[in-house]
């Protein structure tokens, strides 16, 4: 309905926070974007967004606002995804978030068998950073996520493993410095560089394997998204932390080597919902298939 069509643009820059992505995913202009936000808030009475040369934040009525706009907008998908079933198969839109490296790995199988049983159902895939999935689901950007699966979900999330990776730790194949500190039968880790993730479970593995040994880490760089940290890894700046997936299959695989002995918790990959999600016929029959191959 064209009604809802406000609360879409608004959730989309709220979730992009730049007029420009914002657009193009809506497929309007930025300017028509910009002309209905405004008109939107002043139906709301107060500025929704901070707008400072080109940094777009939320306000705090734009954060209280988008929780509004998020459990409308899922209300009414359901309501949609409901009433297509009522006359035979299912209608609407599926929007999935995963890393690029789930995308090429576990997604193709999972929507192609998806597509298969509800070819009505148009698919959105966006790729991002791991550690950024879960927040995407909980602010109601996405309708699923596949992520890595922490030891406590956040409250409301419920999670289906689709499968399970090592986390390892990767050193440059080429000659040079960080190879020769992981060549010997014994690695001093506390001399070596580190290419880390900014955030997210291998990055809390790592740090309690070293704070267990009583290493502070000399860190290179910390930076979001494991191919970057491949890419980094095999110039030779340093070693990484990666889930083992990534690198199989990372075009670098190659060009690095990983390094025994730290031991590092697996990461459980899943299928994650919001647990009221699952009413929505298209966001449960896409759970019930993951749950097939449990």
């Amino acid at each position: 309905m064209k009604e809802y069509e406000p609360l879409r643009q608004f959730a989309e820059l709220a979730r992009t926070l730049h007029f420009t992505r914002a657009a193009a995913a809506l497929h309007v202009s930025p300017s028509a974007l910009s002309r209905s936000i405004r008109r939107l808030e002043a139906q709301v009475g107060e500025p929704l967004f901070e707008r400072e040369h080109h940094n777009v934040t939320l306000t705090d009525a734009g954060v209280a606002f988008r929780r509004y706009a998020a459990s409308v907008l899922e209300g009414w998908t359901a309501y949609e995804a409901e009433r297509s079933t009522a006359d035979g198969p299912l209608h609407g839109t599926l929007h999935v978030y995963c890393t690029v490296t789930a995308a090429q790995t576990l997604v193709p199988d999972l929507l192609a068998r998806f597509r298969d049983r509800h070819p009505a159902v148009r698919l959105e895939l966006e790729t991002g950073y791991a550690a950024d999935a879960l927040d995407q689901l909980g602010r109601g950007a996405i309708d699923v996520t596949i992520a890595p699966i922490p030891p406590r979900l956040p409250r409301g999330v419920d999670a289906r493993v689709l499968a399970s990776t090592p986390v390892v730790v990767v050193a440059p194949t080429s000659a040079g410095p960080v190879r020769d500190l992981v060549a010997g039968r014994r690695v001093d880790w506390a001399r070596l560089p580190y290419v880390l993730p900014e955030r997210g479970l291998p990055r809390d593995a790592i740090d309690a394997w070293l704070a267990g040994r009583g290493i502070e880490p000399r860190v290179y760089a910390e930076i979001q998204g494991h191919e970057a940290i491949l890419s980094l890894v095999a110039l030779g700046c340093g070693v990484g932390v990666v889930p083992e997936l990534v690198l199989a299959s990372s075009a670098l695989q190659d060009r690095v080597t990983v390094v025994s002995g730290p031991r590092l918790p697996p990461l459980d990959i899943g299928l994650c919902v919001r647990g009221r999600s699952l009413t929505n016929p298209i966001v449960g029959a896409l759970w019930d298939l993951a749950g097939e191959d449990a």
